[in-house]
């Protein structure tokens, strides 16, 4: 099994491949501040918005402690001046794409400076390129993303997340919406972006994260009050701010029904650990994390399964569990096993990145299952397959 670790640490944040002109980022957050501000909301002192290494350029651009912020501590607060929504009364919300949403952010990022949300659609215009989703990858690179999760003889099975590029069709189909480009980016935004029918400027910039990374909390969002994110615990100075994409309490069923595959097609990456695995089609689900020391450091290359959330699965649930981890191991040792020059570089990235991680999800469930420890040591699983190597080669 490759080692992966450090090509999702590469990979995984919040807003994967933006590439951005030099400085804008820094200069639309402070003016995302300043207008924050300016509108009788509240920015946390002790929260700055900067490079996860400041002497990277190119390196995560996030919302960082700058100093220990006390758990229960309100750290931004967002009026409904600034929220942007549907313009509706009661919006027809059916699924993520709100159409009433989308058609408002589309007219004002035609307006630009002159939006009473200019501040938010410059940054979304000089920050956020389209292409970051699925939805909106070129054809070459959806149909490899599909090629990798569809079955392709009688006994494949179709593996998660389902309808992985099609939001657009949503766009055309569900809002009568236009093929103009500039609608076309407002409805992905909306996907990537939104609560439902809310665009929340600053709160939309927080990267995701579960476990102990996850730090914040929110008030809930469709009360018509000010959107408040508080300390969710005590935060220590240069922690990052995250917040959670599946596991808040706004977020519905998503804790049972939206995990990894889920956040690759809504968001366009790949998840950080902890990670949450659904297999709706087997009502199996897991959720799989790196495992700490006695000091509280993570272990290179071991894992564990911390939740099965439907229940250990049975004699047949471990069989399907066993086919989808041949299947997925089969299709990156084909379908990728050469790298593609039609398709460009972040959505080859990612969808091999994909494709290990599910790897090494399925296989640690499934060595968990027989394992009263319940780690899985990747550097094991190496040795292993070294030796199967060394015996086929005696073997010619």
């Amino acid at each position: 099994m490759i080692a992966i670790s450090l090509f999702f640490i590469c990979l995984s944040t919040t807003h994967a491949f933006v590439y951005a002109a030099s400085g804008a980022d820094e200069k639309h957050s402070a003016a995302l501040i300043s207008w924050l501000k300016e509108s009788g909301g509240y920015f946390h002192p002790h929260l700055e918005m900067r490079r996860r290494d400041p002497s990277d350029p190119t390196s995560h651009f996030g919302m960082f402690a700058t100093d220990p912020i006390i758990k229960g501590e309100v750290m931004i607060r967002v009026p409904k001046s600034v929220i942007l929504d549907s313009g509706e009364d009661d919006p027809e919300i059916t699924s993520a794409m709100v159409c009433g949403t989308v058609r408002n952010l589309a007219e004002q990022l035609k307006l630009k400076d002159k939006s009473k949300y200019a501040p938010y659609v410059n940054y979304l215009l000089e920050t956020q390129p389209a292409g970051q989703i699925p939805s909106a990858w070129t054809d070459q690179g959806k149909k490899l993303l599909e090629r990798v999760l569809e079955g392709e003889t009688d006994d494949d099975v179709l593996l998660p997340p389902y309808e992985p590029v099609s939001w657009l069709d949503d766009w055309y189909n569900e809002c009568d919406g236009s093929r103009d480009p500039l609608e076309e980016y407002a409805a992905l935004l909306v996907i990537q972006r939104s609560w439902d029918d809310l665009l929340i400027p600053l709160f939309d910039m927080m990267s995701h994260r579960n476990g102990e990374w996850w730090n914040t909390g929110s008030n809930h969002l469709h009360e018509g009050e000010p959107a408040q994110v508080f300390a969710k615990r005590d935060i220590e100075a240069g922690e990052e701010i995250y917040t959670t994409y599946n596991h808040c309490e706004d977020c519905g069923a998503r804790y049972t029904t939206y995990g990894t595959p889920e956040i690759l097609r809504e968001y366009g990456f790949v998840e950080q650990f902890p990670q949450s695995w659904i297999f709706n089609d087997i009502d199996v689900g897991f959720r799989i994390d790196q495992v700490y020391d006695e000091n509280d450091e993570i272990m290179e290359d071991a894992y564990e399964i911390t939740e099965w959330i439907f229940g250990e699965p049975d004699e047949y649930e471990v069989q399907e569990l066993q086919r989808r981890l041949d299947q997925i191991v089969t299709k990156k040792n084909s379908v990728l096993s050469q790298r593609d020059s039609s398709i460009p570089d972040n959505e080859w990235h990612t969808i091999v990145a994909y494709a290990e991680a599910m790897e090494l999800a399925l296989a640690v469930a499934l060595d968990s299952l027989d394992d009263d420890e319940g780690d899985y040591d990747e550097n094991e699983e190496l040795d292993e397959e070294n030796v199967q190597d060394s015996e086929k080669r005696d073997e010619l």
